[in-house]
């Protein structure tokens, strides 16, 4: 048994599932083949029952009537066809037997009984029907006994045990085949899976599911696992990227203040001009590490924010008078002008904290890389079907190339490195406020125009109720 069991581990899905069918359609076909047998059975051996009785009537009858078994052909061809034995029995248990020559003898005890009986026996491992029915006439007192052996009950049911022992191989047969098939059309799919597997194994994460027409669970597993495969190449080589630009953002400030570091530490720090100098590189590369640490945290929690905090909200028109209001005092030489379309009351899906992050992201943004226009305008809109809104923050400025537009929502992306750094920026501050507004299933994205300006369009949730 434990080989068994070791064999079947050790085989494949095909065949496990080959022997699963053929097991269960042979068991299934087994029980209602054995209901069927037992019920032909019952039925056939109550007709044979039947039978006796009646016969057994029709010779007690002929008995009293003092007739002459060799003289009437009807009883003699009842005896002949079904084999049947007549004993006749007086009080005494003395007996005549009437019987076909070539019937197998059956012998059969003296039993007197006062009602008709029909029992059944099983003798030489044969069934037979042994009836018996009391006679009185003319001063007789005995009884008639008649054996029947169910000759026609074995055979039917020896041909009826063959015919389902041949349509059982043959089910069997069968099943195992047709599961043996259909295993191997439904698994089809999966050894498809585990070989991309490989090869993604091997080849890298571009490998892909081939698409599929079918509907079904595997057709649409098939399209999940692209799905999937998609995004986590996505973040792998976002993750690629993101080490590379990271390694590289802070290699350079290290690198700056390693190399002022050893020249006060050779002779600078007796000369106060280097010293300051010095001192005051390395604290402005510590503050654009500091920086650059704070944008990564702030990228890494727009992540992982939980569904749950997509519950607050925020007063829009309010939070961003508050912002801008900020803003003006900050820099005095910029006008702020926000369009309101009529939307004083709209309430959007967003914790306040996370859309000022947004929009400080944004307007800073727009001041930085303003020119000699200093104004920024803040428009809001609600789309047709009032569901969502948009806020649109439009600088006049330097304007972004149409190739690098698409890549400005990247991590550490900026289109002018040398400008950037002069302004101090790290190229983090867009992809932080992309996450933040996909987070809350919203949508953003920019428009600009060389020596024009920019502007960044995002959309958030309304919750109408608050409207």
């Amino acid at each position: 048994m434990k080989r068994i069991k070791n064999w079947y581990r050790g085989q494949s899905l095909k065949v496990k599932w080959s022997i699963g069918t053929s097991a269960a359609i042979f068991f299934a076909f087994f029980f209602f083949s054995f209901i069927q047998y037992h019920v032909v059975s019952q039925w056939m051996l109550h007709e044979e029952k039947n039978n006796i009785s009646q016969a057994l009537d029709e010779i007690s009858i002929f008995v009293k009537q003092g007739g002459n078994f060799a003289d009437n052909e009807e009883i003699k061809n009842q005896i002949y066809e079904k084999d049947l034995t007549i004993q006749i029995f007086d009080a005494k248990g003395n007996k005549v037997t009437i019987k076909n020559p070539e019937a197998p003898t059956y012998v059969i005890p003296f039993s007197p009984v006062s009602n008709k009986t029909v029992e059944l026996y099983t003798t030489k491992h044969k069934k037979i029907y042994l009836g018996r029915a009391p006679v009185r006439f003319d001063g007789f007192s005995g009884y008639v006994a008649i054996v029947q052996p169910l000759t026609r009950y074995h055979q039917m049911m020896g041909s009826l045990f063959f015919i389902m022992s041949i349509f059982g191989g043959i089910a069997l047969l069968l099943s195992g085949l047709i599961g043996f098939l259909m295993a191997k059309g439904f698994l089809k799919p999966l050894q498809k899976f585990s070989t991309t597997m490989k090869k993604i194994r091997k080849k890298g994460f571009h490998e892909r599911m081939e698409p599929s027409n079918s509907k079904d669970e595997m057709g649409e597993l098939a399209h999940i696992f692209n799905e999937m495969m998609d995004q986590i190449e996505l973040a792998f080589n976002q993750q690629k990227r993101f080490v590379e630009d990271a390694s590289h953002e802070l290699r350079t400030p290290v690198q700056i203040m390693e190399g002022h570091l050893k020249l006060l530490n050779r002779w600078g720090k007796k000369d106060p001009s280097i010293l300051d100098e010095s001192l005051h590189a390395s604290i402005q590369e510590l503050d654009r590490m500091k920086n650059l640490v704070q944008e990564l945290l702030d990228l890494s929690r727009a992540e992982q924010i939980e569904i749950k905090t997509r519950d607050h909200s925020t007063l829009l028109i309010k939070t961003l008078s508050r912002i801008i209001k900020n803003f003006e005092v900050i820099h005095e030489n910029f006008t702020f002008e926000l369009i309101e379309h009529k939307l004083k009351n709209s309430t959007v899906q967003i914790s306040e904290n996370h859309f000022e992050q947004i929009m400080i992201i944004l307007l800073d943004n727009a001041v930085k890389y303003s020119d000699e226009i200093q104004k920024v305008d803040v428009s809001i809109e609600e789309d047709h079907d009032h569901k969502m809104v948009r806020i649109t923050v439009r600088d006049y400025g330097l304007g972004i190339p149409e190739e690098d537009l698409s890549k400005i929502f990247h991590r550490f992306y900026r289109v002018d490195k040398a400008r950037s750094r002069a302004k101090g920026g790290n190229g983090l501050g867009l992809s932080i406020a992309k996450q933040l507004v996909e987070s809350y299933e919203g949508d953003i994205r920019a428009t600009s125009e060389l020596g024009k300006g920019t502007s960044i369009t995002f959309s958030l949730p309304v919750i109408k109720d608050a409207i």
